[in-house]
């Protein structure tokens, strides 16, 4: 999976995974914090996570200006992480006071979207000249380093809360903070390793107009320019549904398992919740594939084999240590989905590149159009779940069984696995479409898309309230299926588009 690709996308995988880190680290607690700490109600909350998210998301498109026009890539990337590491450091900070809190997350939000879209830029730049479908896979490696760090964040924030509550005796509203500031701690390792590897990645950190000097860059014509931003623009358009619906793990997902999920689960159920099992999962994820690749050195083989029997014997003496009920925190649910991205994106590459030999693999946009039908199945399930339930607003008066967790984490799997036909394919599609002077501001148009569904995420969940449960999964299958059909709509223009 790996194998021909430069070192520069592995210095970039990192400093991404970092970044992420401390952005889903605070993500995975945001919700809970407000409601702790502020005592605000799941209205308020939504209506300020939404405005966060959008704004992290909107940014870019400004990011994406500030390179394109001003700084150029690198030197963009370096001051939005810097900002962003002052951000989580002032959400470290405990307050009571709204303003502290609102002007740590105008900070984030302006650091992200100067670092956001100019990573992606020169991820591309270091295949140019590249076939599509390598390119595509370099993608979804990078997409693997954001979800690392997304699967580590939450594993962070919980046990950075549990370990000041225990040992220092903090309130939760503190050791919320202090997971905020684990969160600024990975931004400063990304940091380091963005500045002391810089020689690999160099090369890619150029602008259009600096390689038209050179006669390198493709020039096109005014109509092949319309054509492509007219494609990029119905792209971001019909995304932002995707994004309004997966963005609802931060926010309705997060209160259901909170307020519907049993609090509960056996031991075996539990390893799939502590720190120290998923990291062995993770291993055994990681490493397992290259003992019975053929084309490994015998070395490596034997690294790997040792790495998976170490994470088995973890595996088997936590289980026989755990008790026969363990607790469970809403939190711990949002390692799931990058979980399964680093599962699942070894085998969505090797599947498209099966694909692609016969040369059946679908288009940057097919796939986009089949991720958001697989998404509505992801809702499916979690309507199923909600039969026979009360609604958020009748719950803490009404008595019910709670659900087992399974339900959350099957709707976590398949909606995994539609973002991976989705997001890491988009960006790819953007790079491909958008013209060379204005890469930056295209990506950045990508993370506008996502900035409105992300909004829209928070704006929706006052349905989650006032709705039935599954009237408000409901809404959510029915988008997902409209904007398939879309694409399917646009599918001709959207192909002559990356065509021309």
């Amino acid at each position: 999976m790996f194998k021909g690709h430069p070192k520069g996308l592995f210095v970039l995988f990192f400093t991404e995974m970092w970044e992420r880190f401390g952005f889903y680290t605070v993500l995975s607690i945001f919700v809970l914090y407000l409601q702790e700490n502020f005592h605000w109600d799941a209205a308020t909350v939504g209506n300020i996570y939404g405005l966060f998210i959008a704004a992290t998301f909107f940014l870019p498109l400004f990011g994406g200006m500030v390179s394109d026009r001003l700084l150029g890539y690198g030197r963009t990337i370096l001051l939005g992480i810097t900002i962003s590491c002052i951000g989580y450091a002032l959400l470290a900070v405990h307050t009571t006071a709204p303003a502290l809190l609102f002007t740590a997350l105008i900070v984030i939000a302006i650091g992200n979207g100067l670092f956001k879209p100019n990573t992606y830029i020169i991820v591309g730049n270091l295949y140019a000249g590249s076939d599509g479908s390598l390119k595509d896979a370099a993608f979804n490696i990078f997409y693997m380093g954001i979800n690392l760090g997304a699967f580590l964040a939450p594993i962070a924030a919980s046990s950075t809360k549990n370990f000041m509550m225990e040992h220092f005796h903090y309130t939760l509203a503190h050791a919320y903070n202090a997971a905020f500031g684990v969160a600024s701690f990975g931004l400063f390792i990304g940091i380091i390793i963005f500045l002391a590897f810089k020689k690999h990645y160099k090369f890619a950190d150029y602008r259009s107009k600096e390689k038209e000097k050179e006669n390198t860059e493709v020039v096109l014509t005014k109509a092949q320019e319309k054509e492509r931003i007219t494609a990029l623009l119905i792209i971001f358009a019909i995304i932002i549904f995707f994004w309004m619906t997966y963005y609802q793990n931060g926010y309705t997902m997060t209160l259901f398992a909170k307020n519907y999920t049993v609090k509960t689960v056996s031991g075996f159920t539990y390893l799939l919740f502590d720190p120290l099992s998923l990291l062995s999962i993770l291993a055994l994820i990681l490493f397992l594939p290259f003992i019975f690749k053929s084309k490994e050195s015998i070395k490596s083989r034997i690294i790997s084999g040792l790495v998976t029997l170490a994470a088995v014997i973890v595996l088997f003496v936590v289980l026989n240590f755990l008790p026969l009920q363990n607790d469970i925190s809403p939190e711990s649910f949002q390692s799931f989905n990058p979980l399964f991205i680093l599962f699942l994106t070894p085998i969505i590459i090797a599947f498209f590149a099966w694909l692609n030999k016969k040369s059946k693999e679908p288009s940057s946009p097919g796939k986009i159009g089949l991720g958001m039908f697989i998404t509505a199945l992801a809702f499916t399930i979690m309507l199923f779940a909600s039969l026979g339930l009360p609604s958020a607003a009748n719950a803490a008066t009404s008595s019910f069984s709670r659900v087992s967790p399974y339900w959350l984490i099957s709707s976590y799997f398949v909606i995994t696995v539609a973002e991976l036909f989705l997001s890491p394919m988009g960006i790819s599609f953007v790079y491909k479409v958008a013209p060379p002077r204005m890469k930056g501001s295209m990506m950045g148009g990508w993370f506008a898309g996502q900035a409105v569904g992300s909004y829209l995420a928070g704006f929706i969940g006052r349905f989650y309230v006032s709705w039935e449960l599954w009237q408000f999964f409901f809404l959510l299958i029915m988008t997902s299926i409209i904007s398939a059909f879309l694409i399917r709509l646009f599918l001709k223009k959207l192909k002559a588009a990356s065509a021309s």
